[in-house]
């Protein structure tokens, strides 16, 4: 028995036969360099269809897992825009010497070692980005089709290093756990690998990869340790694990259908984030009550053009119907920040996060706004919907937005459109400026969802995507927490609901705080819906705590 220690990427374990998985070299013949205009032309219409490529497995990533695991494609797609990466392969094809492919393969070098080189574990892990983009731009420039791997059946899948793009078009069905020779836990490739509940490990050596195609191995994503020929006990201890785990996931299936309600009698409401139809036939699956959370701008993100009232509409519809009757709450248009849509000519900002993003964009696009609200509004004659606005911060915003959602209720009646004329309109509490306003803003709004990611970062002022600064991004800290319990307070005196989405309503140990907060609603991915049930149903939250209580959080890493 060989036994290789890593880092554990991924929780769980796993037992099965190693697949060893070399990417290969490109071997066809050199191609004759053009002049550095042709060059440049050549560089830019890869530049294009690349976009369109990430764009697709965005899609397919929102499809297939969530929009965590998707926005790495999105952030791929800016590495796309980056100037700095962009006139390094310039400048090197204007030389006249180098053709583009050349000028990418040691740009790529260039950056990817920059990162290596970086003290911050996030930023290292940031190379396999570089390397990725950069081997999706020399696919396209060498005419190489885009294969993804092909596994023969379920297998641990071995290898030095897996980039994210191939990471998200393995076959999950015959993918048993993941192991690398390099990487990092703060790798795409491993963020992904978390989401789709697949055991990962990194950072194992080259031993992995080193004649062990074939071979029998047992994984322990936990512990980051791979036996490769393990004896019995080691195999019967992982079969052990892998048992427990599946009869919790049995254990689970018992709340289904039951209500969600406290020992003492206290109910709330336990709703699905989703993106997709796919995800309200999770949502339905999981036992949910509803989708508190539609994210409504990957149909924008995922086209080359504008998508029309038309084709919104289908979808909104399509997504109400799976939802089998259960309420359905539609966060209009979030594009800006991490999110961007080519085609609507947005300006280059500093910071984005900061900028012309959500509400903001949907204001100064009214068009944007009218074709969308025309939409919803269409789509809620056949179930029960809500509307929800992000990044509010001011209460003239809402009334703006209202005002809109008028005119068009007003139209629609006039052209004999079917639609429910008393779709609740809410305002996203995002911004501490929201929650700072949250008893005015009680005037405008139907009701109140916190998102907890937003409100997290811009309370703290640390980017919730930058892993360096992951010790000062803190969703349990007390000033965010106060501003929820704000916010809630001021939502019950006007007697209109609150509800939570965000990593936070996720959060287990967070419930019974919420709870006592007299929050109607919590928003989870749908896979968190059962083991939520399951928290409530376990909780008696007895008297509301004092107003300036709050949970007694410490942290786990110090400086």
């Amino acid at each position: 028995m060989i036994t290789l220690n890593g880092i554990g990427a991924s929780p769980g374990t796993a037992e099965g036969t190693l697949f060893c998985y070399h990417r290969k070299v490109y071997a066809g013949p050199p191609r004759p360099i053009g002049t550095p205009q042709q060059e440049r032309e050549r560089f830019r219409a890869a530049l294009r269809q690349a976009d369109q490529q990430l764009r697709q497995l965005f899609l397919d990533t929102v499809s297939d897992a969530d929009e965590e695991c998707a926005k790495v494609f999105e952030i791929h797609r800016m590495m796309l825009e980056d100037q700095d990466y962009l006139q390094a392969v310039e400048d090197r094809i204007n030389q006249g010497e180098t053709g583009v492919e050349a000028a990418v393969e040691e740009v790529s070098r260039l950056f990817s070692n920059a990162f290596l080189a970086m003290d911050s574990a996030y930023m290292q892990a940031r190379a396999a980005d570089v390397q990725d983009v950069s081997a999706r731009l020399l696919r396209i420039l060498r005419g190489e089709e885009e294969k993804p791997l092909s596994l023969p059946y379920p297998v641990i899948l071995a290898a030095e290093d897996l980039h994210p793009s191939e990471t998200v078009q393995l076959d999950k069905k015959k993918l048993i756990a993941i192991v690398t020779a390099q990487g990092s836990r703060n790798s795409h490739t491993a963020i992904l690998a978390k989401t789709m509940g697949i055991p990962a490990i990194v950072r194992l050596g080259d031993a992995v990869v080193e004649d062990m195609h074939g071979k029998h191995a047992a994984v322990d994503g936990n512990a980051g340790t791979l036996w490769i020929e393990p004896t019995d006990s080691i195999c019967q201890m992982v079969h052990e694990k892998t048992m427990d785990l599946n009869e919790r996931r049995q254990q689970l299936l018992q709340y289904k259908g039951k209500p969600s309600v406290t020992k003492d009698g206290i109910s709330v409401h336990l709703f699905a984030n989703v993106g997709a139809v796919e995800d309200c036939e999770a949502a339905v699956e999981n036992d949910a009550e509803g989708a508190g959370l539609f994210r409504t701008e990957f149909q924008y993100l995922s086209t080359s053009a504008c998508p029309g009232e038309e084709e919104l509409f289908r979808l909104y519809r399509a997504a109400v119907l799976a939802m089998q009757g259960k309420p359905i709450t539609f966060r209009t248009l979030d594009i800006g920040a991490d999110k961007q849509a080519s085609y609507l000519d947005l300006p280059q900002e500093e910071n984005p996060a900061m900028g012309l993003r959500a509400v903001r964009l949907c204001l100064t696009r009214r068009d944007l706004l009218r074709t969308q609200l025309r939409a919803l509004y269409r789509a809620s004659a056949f179930g029960p919907i809500s509307i929800m606005v992000p990044m509010i911060a001011s209460v003239w915003e809402m009334q703006e937005i209202r005002k809109s959602a008028a005119l068009i209720r007003r139209d629609l009646a006039a052209d004999g459109t079917a639609f429910d004329p008393k779709v609740p309109l809410g305002a996203m509490i995002e911004t501490p400026a929201a929650a700072l306003l949250s008893d005015e803003l009680t005037a405008e709004s139907d009701f109140f969802s916190i998102g907890t990611n937003d409100l997290t970062q811009y309370t703290l002022a640390a980017d919730r995507q930058n892993g360096a600064i992951h010790l000062f991004y803190d969703a349990r800290h007390p000033a965010v927490l106060r501003l929820i319990r704000m916010t809630a307070e001021n939502a019950a005196k006007a007697g209109i609901p609150v509800g939570i989405c965000g990593d936070l309503a996720a959060d287990l140990t967070m419930t019974d705080f919420f709870l006592s907060l007299g929050v109607a609603s919590l928003s989870v991915p749908p896979s968190m819906v059962l083991p939520l049930r399951e928290r409530v149903r376990s909780l008696t939250v007895g008297k509301k705590p004092q107003t300036s209580a709050e949970p007694s959080m410490q942290k786990e890493e110090s400086i």
